[in-house]
């Protein structure tokens, strides 16, 4: 008999360790990179 092939996603919903290492990377993406992307594309303001 062949083996089912699971899809990624229930993999990943299968694994809860797997599901927390994949939001914190998606979190460290969107939130502190383009963060720190963006304060250093702003202009300094000389007084």
């Amino acid at each position: 008999m062949e083996k089912e092939r699971i899809p990624l996603g229930q993999m990943i919903c299968d694994e809860p360790f797997l599901l927390l290492l994949l939001s914190l990377v998606i979190r460290l993406i969107l939130y502190d990179i383009w963060g720190l992307l963006d304060l250093l594309r702003t202009p300094l303001r000389i007084p």
